[in-house]
């Protein structure tokens, strides 16, 4: 027992090691979305339910843009482990980030050994290959990865409860054996608490049934091969091997998962995620064919990643991984290869009775967890994703942990130096992995480094040189990727901006055009476009552009202040007021709007009107130099009883 709390230790030591060196990152990537821009975690401006209500980026469930997530106890540990005590402070969110892996460590070592057996080895080589593991780098720097750690957590748990609930079926004779029903029904909250935290957590039920099955194996398949036979000898057979235990659990297993999976659709208010099928190419191809060869060498590259984590990238949409168009494509032999190493290691646990529990739990803890990402049961918002390895890669280190324990069989201390070497190695990359994740422009840097086919980080990485002003370094970057893709929209939108920043009005209207081809960039294209076209005289051609960027988004509050300026600046007051009015209802928090009113009815000689949406814009933000002046002289005018015009 000792030695047992002793590796778990050693394993949770280790994994906080690994990590060190992420505590001092930055808010980078996802997380300004999820916590920065996320109101639901201010304890100072939302309720506790309203986070029951809205998805995993602060947004209602029903809103057309919607990704869909719904993972409430993972905002509500920001709302509370972090933004309650120390506010959107980095340094608290990682290191709650880091805890949670140490703890999901040392828990999946506690796991290995209560599921597996009393192996002495197994656990602790599986727990440390899984603590250092160069695909964990993203779960753990990249603050909304806590999803996945939160719901590994939970997803723990319920199996060892449903491994406790089993219990009594191995410690005693068949004839008298029971389900511990409080384990039992414990195992189905946590399975609950893992799927709120994200959505992949409900696997566990898949993996506990899977440990139902395998634990009664012998059994089970004694009564399937008894229905075949007379009535008198199904009675013999049931009253030696009695299964009916195994099948209320699995029974019961299937009805909760039925009913969770049944409250996550309601949740979703009858509306679907709304995906990008430009980044998405292998989800969204016209070709049958090109969509099942391209999956299934997606599902190849993702092995890969987690047999060698070397190159390693926050996004992998768009051309970043080429799709397979035909049987005789050569990437079609790594799919081949992973589906044969599977098929292999399934057939091999049905052989060997001995190694058929170790293995197959170890087969289930890599697959049922991978199966909702996996593309063919329903489309997801990427095409592969780091994070979501992070339960997968539990059934490969058991897989690993046998291997060396077989190894070593043969081999002896030869086969653990050199697990220690790859330890070494994996925590060495780690490590500095954790570095590309301090800053956006560290991060997008290793991007285009490792993954110089996706375009995304390209231009993602423009934008950091950019927001720095270094416009020139922005501005080759945003080329290199047009010479990629040359229809590349939002490279185009930027480097529109480069040119705009530049004054090169010419430059800027013809990237801002480009840009108009792609339904995502096309409103702030619009935008963009008609301020140029206005500052280069173009009135008329100006007008038509806001006015087709307010058909398209009606909602769109800056299109009807810039149009309102317009109008203003060619003494269309009337048509002015209505635009600035129209602004401000869409958006009533927009200080431009009410500065830029407020200045327009001054000039129209309403002082009091004009006072009060200056003081408005004031109030939005209390260091607006115009409308800290603006209004001095509209006191000034008031004072004086005369009209004037700035």
């Amino acid at each position: 027992d000792v030695m047992k709390w002793m590796e778990i230790v050693f394993c949770v030591s280790l994994s906080i090691v690994v990590y060190l060196n992420s505590l001092n990152g930055g808010l980078v990537f996802d997380d300004i979305r999820g916590i920065s821009k996320n109101e639901d975690i201010r304890t100072d401006q939302t309720s506790f339910w309203k986070v029951w209500q809205d998805d995993f980026w602060g947004g209602a469930m029903s809103r057309e843009q919607s990704h869909k997530s719904y993972r409430p106890l993972t905002v509500l540990s920001y709302r509370y482990l972090n933004y309650a005590l120390w506010g959107l402070e980095p340094f608290s969110y990682h290191v709650v980030n880091v805890l949670m892996h140490a703890a999901v460590s040392g828990l999946f070592v506690l796991m290995v050994g209560v599921v597996l057996g009393g192996d002495s080895h197994v656990p602790v080589i599986a727990g440390s290959l899984f603590a250092v593991h160069g695909i964990h780098s993203e779960a753990v720097n990249n603050i909304v990865g806590r999803a996945e750690l939160l719901s590994a957590v939970f997803f723990l748990l319920s199996i060892m409860a449903y491994a406790q609930s089993c219990r009594k079926d191995q410690s005693e004779t068949l004839e008298s054996s029971v389900t511990d029903w409080k384990w039992f029904c414990l195992s189905l909250l946590m399975a609950a608490v893992s799927m709120l935290s994200k959505e992949q957590g409900v696997t566990c039920l898949g993996v506990c049934s899977a440990y139902d099955i395998l634990l009664h194996f012998d059994d089970l398949w004694q009564q399937l091969s008894a229905n075949s036979n007379t009535k008198e000898k199904r009675r013999q057979v049931a009253k030696a091997n009695p299964p009916f235990h195994v099948m209320y659990r699995l029974v019961l297993t299937a009805l909760c998962l039925t009913a969770l999976l049944y409250f996550r659709l309601t949740m979703n208010a009858g509306t679907q995620p709304i995906f990008k099928p430009d980044e998405l190419r292998a989800s969204f191809h016209s070709q049958q064919q090109t969509r099942i060869l391209s999956l299934g060498y997606i599902h190849a590259f993702n092995a890969w990643l987690l047999l060698c984590p070397y190159s390693l990238c926050c996004d992998w949409s768009l051309g970043s991984i080429p799709l397979v168009h035909g049987l005789g494509d050569t990437k079609n032999l790594a799919t081949l290869a992973l589906y044969a190493v599977v098929a292999i290691l399934t057939l091999y646990s049905l052989i060997n009775i001995k190694e058929r529990f170790a293995v197959g739990m170890s087969l289930a803890f890599l697959v049922i967890p991978f199966v909702p990402s996996s593309g063919f049961i329903f489309k997801v918002g990427f095409v592969v994703a780091e994070r979501v390895l992070y339960l997968p890669s539990m059934g490969f280190c058991i897989l690993v942990a046998l291997g060396v324990r077989r190894l070593s069989t043969r081999l002896g201390s030869i086969t653990y130096f050199a697990f220690i070497c790859v330890l070494i190695s994996m925590s060495i990359k780690t490590y500095n992995r954790n570095k590309d994740w301090d800053t956006d422009i560290n991060l997008y840097r290793s991007g285009v480094r490792m993954n110089p086919n996706n375009v995304k980080m390209y231009s993602n990485y423009g934008l950091e040189l950019k927001n720095r002003g270094e416009r020139a370094a922005a501005k080759s970057i945003y080329e290199a990727a047009l010479k990629i893709e040359p229809t590349y929209s939002e490279a185009m939108f930027n480097l529109g901006n480069v040119y705009s920043d530049e004054g090169k009005l010419e430059d800027a209207v013809y990237y801002f055009e480009g840009a108009l081809q792609s339904s995502y960039t096309k409103p702030q294209a619009l935008n963009n476009l008609a301020t140029m076209l206005l500052k280069q005289g173009k009135t008329e051609e100006a007008e038509q552009r806001f006015l087709e960027l307010i058909q398209l988004k009606p909602d769109h509050a800056q299109a009807y202040n810039n149009l309102a300026s317009l109008y203003g600046q060619t003494n269309r007051y009337m048509e002015a007021d209505e635009m600035f009015q129209k602004a401000i209802s869409v958006l009533p928090t927009y200080t431009e709007a009410h500065f830029n009113y407020g200045t327009l009815l001054y000039q129209m000689g309403k002082m009091g009107e004009a006072e009060a949406y200056l003081r408005k814009a004031l109030a939005l933000n209390p260091h607006h130099k115009g409308a800290q002046n603006n209004l001095e002289v509209v006191l000034f005018n008031k004072k004086q009883k005369k009209t004037h015009k700035f």
